[in-house]
C-alpha cells in the first residue's frame, strides 16, 4: 500500500517570489580606520647607489646596451631614485 505524505505545496509563483525578497545586508562604516606606514630605515650610501646602478642597468638593457650612454644612465637613474625621496629616506 503506497502512502501519501501530507505536505504544503507552494505554487511556482510564491517560490519564485520569496526568493527575490531576500534582504541584503546594509555595510555600514562605524569606525575610522587610520593608515599608519611602517617606519623603515633610510637606505645608507651603499644602498642607495646600489639601487641606482640597478636602475641605471635596466635603463641600458632598454636600449640594448649601446655604448656612449652610460652617464645619461646613471644620472637618469639617480633622479628617478631621488624622485622616490619620501619613499627612501
Amino acid at each position: 500500500m503506497a502512502m501519501q505524505t501530507d505536505r504544503p505545496t507552494q505554487s511556482s509563483k510564491s517560490k519564485a517570489n520569496s526568493h527575490a525578497q531576500i534582504a541584503q545586508p546594509a555595510i555600514v562604516a562605524s569606525t575610522v580606520t587610520k593608515v599608519v606606514h611602517p617606519v623603515m630605515e633610510p637606505l645608507s650610501d651603499e644602498q642607495r647607489r646600489e639601487l641606482i646602478a640597478v636602475t641605471a642597468y635596466y635603463l641600458a638593457e632598454s636600449r640594448n646596451f649601446q655604448p656612449g650612454h652610460e652617464d645619461e644612465d646613471w644620472l637618469t637613474a639617480e633622479g628617478q631614485i631621488e624622485s622616490l625621496g619620501a619613499l627612501v629616506s
